[in-house]
């Protein structure tokens, strides 16, 4: 499968017609936009995008804003989480570490606030408190204001924590009740664990954990839309199909929904790796949107920033970490998908087309004071995307 496909969507204003499919997905299939190519003082574009120059590397994302590297030189930057007073927190994976910064800052200083953890990925702030997700256990730390975290309470200490997917996201949703996502254990099998390749529930404490949903084989990124207050998450599919199966996906995920792994995947597709299981995969929620497999995307956010364009206003950020066992690499980039679905490149240059080399590694996005922040556990770097002017 190449580029996207819309299904059952939830955004309004949604209406296609086929020469329109067509153009967008010959358009993405080629890794291009629907765009003349155009000179820019700082290198090759396309119309209505531009390129800034990184150190030795060039990125292009569109024309009035501008993207810097803000954090530099650390280790595996992985998610991001805002506190009320101003504060960026990131977990730095591969050192056990979350660090914060100070967002007023132009060139913030780390500030080591939790150290010697396992695989800490997930990060999330609610009500005074900060909760840490590691491999095999949830921590809730106390949060004093100005970047200064107390000692941690372990509320959930038994994740599953064998096999191949080591990282655990969680969120706060607006039912004030926290959200947990453990990847599978294998590219493709029968759990014995429940809460493997699915998403749990649980009270702030740590009590009343529950599965909720399931199929899903590693949901590394999930959000919850405005408004409609409906999680959406990323999915991303198995290996060793080739260079376009298995999809990754977008799901809205509801409770005591199945999305179909390991029997299924994409668009309710029976995997070849078991018999007899179509029934199944009918029954099986169907992705809202497919993507190019191995893709690889985590993080995603929905933009609710007024100081941003208002035509964007709603639509959906999802950072593509990148592929790492196809022919020809793919993802490596930021992509928006607007109101009626469609995918377009926000900001790409992370991967050298003419080597098929990457130089970075987008992981999570969040927006923050009028700004957006993309971590990247590759060259150990947060970017700063902000209006040009602003």
């Amino acid at each position: 499968m190449k580029g996207w496909r819309p299904l059952r969507p939830t955004f309004s204003g949604f209406g296609f017609v086929l020469p329109v499919l067509f153009l967008l997905f010959f358009a993405d299939a080629c890794g291009s936009r629907p765009a003349a190519e155009v000179k820019t003082g700082a290198g090759t574009s396309t119309a209505g995008f531009h390129s800034v120059v990184i150190e030795d590397h060039t990125l292009t994302l569109p024309d009035g804003f501008t993207i810097s590297r803000w954090v530099s030189g650390r280790g595996g930057l992985r998610m991001m989480a805002v506190t009320g007073d101003g504060y960026l927190l990131v977990t730095e994976m591969d050192k056990g570490n979350v660090l914060a910064f100070r967002l007023a800052d132009r060139q913030p200083e780390a500030v080591t606030v939790v150290s010697g953890l396992e695989n800490p990925s997930g990060i999330a702030v609610q009500a005074g408190f900060v909760y840490v997700a590691e491999t095999s256990k949830i921590t809730r730390y106390q949060y004093f204001g100005n970047g200064k975290i107390g000692a941690g309470e372990v509320i959930v200490p038994d994740l599953p924590a064998d096999g191949e997917h080591i990282t655990r996201t969680i969120g706060v949703g607006p039912d004030n009740r926290l959200y947990v996502t453990v990847g599978s254990s294998c590219n493709v099998c029968k759990e014995d664990d429940p809460r493997r390749a699915a998403m749990s529930r649980y009270n702030l404490d740590g009590s009343g954990g529950r599965v909720i949903a399931t199929g899903l084989r590693n949901t590394v990124g999930f959000t919850w839309q405005p408004g409609s207050g409906q999680i959406w998450g990323v999915d991303n599919g198995r290996d060793n199909l080739g260079d376009n199966l298995a999809p990754d996906e977008v799901n809205v995920i509801q409770p005591g929904r199945n999305y179909g792994w390991p029997y299924c995947f994409g668009d309710r597709v029976a995997d070849p790796a078991f018999s007899g299981k179509e029934g199944f995969c009918r029954a099986s929620e169907p992705p809202v949107l497919e993507l190019q497999a191995h893709s690889a995307p985590l993080g995603l956010r929905f933009l609710a920033d007024p100081s941003w364009p208002l035509a964007w206003q709603g639509n959906l950020f999802i950072a593509f970490h990148g592929s790492w066992n196809k022919t020809v690499p793919t993802g490596y980039k930021v992509v928006r998908v607007d109101d009626a679905h469609r995918v377009s490149d926000f900001i790409t240059g992370w991967l050298d087309e003419s080597t098929g080399q990457a130089w970075g590694r987008p992981v999570d996005i969040i927006f923050a004071t009028g700004k957006m922040y993309i971590s990247d556990d590759s060259s150990g770097s947060i970017y700063e995307v902000r209006k040009i002017g602003a």
